[in-house]
């Protein structure tokens, strides 16, 4: 479904664009500047939905957040039944924040069951990532 999106997308915004140049299209320039910017939102729409469900942002995320926790577990492994001290809590936020998340509990979930193992309970601190994840994360 996204490549037809994509391909009518890019056909839309060929017909404006080449409607703009006045090349064998008998079309009003309100209908050339619609189809261009009409065809370039679907090609942007489509390639963000592409991108959204690939292994970036919130995929990543897990699997950082299990990796974290598989270093924290093989760091203290006396420590996996009872940590009093929380080290292993501690290592898998450490281990969150140099891989550039940072922990937040503003979504439901992580309100629920506030763990360090928890994906649901970070975001990235990128701007653009943070933005992609909170979108992904909505619908969780």
């Amino acid at each position: 479904m996204i490549l037809v999106l994509i391909f009518v997308g890019v056909a839309l915004a060929t017909f404006g664009v080449l409607s703009l140049l006045d090349v064998q299209f008998k079309a009003n320039k309100l209908t050339a500047v619609t189809a261009l910017f009409g065809g370039m939102a679907m090609v942007v729409g489509a390639e963000a939905g592409l991108i959204g469900s690939s292994s970036s942002f919130f995929k990543a995320q897990q699997i950082q957040t299990s990796a974290c926790e598989l270093d924290g577990e093989s760091a203290y492994p006396e420590n996996r039944r009872l940590d009093p001290n929380h080290l292993i809590r501690k290592y898998i936020l450490g281990c969150m924040e140099r891989a550039g998340y940072a922990w937040t509990t503003d979504h439901d979930h992580c309100k629920e069951a506030p763990l360090a193992t928890n994906a649901l309970c970070y975001l990235p601190t990128g701007a653009f990532d943070r933005a992609v994840t909170k979108v992904q994360v909505a619908f969780e």
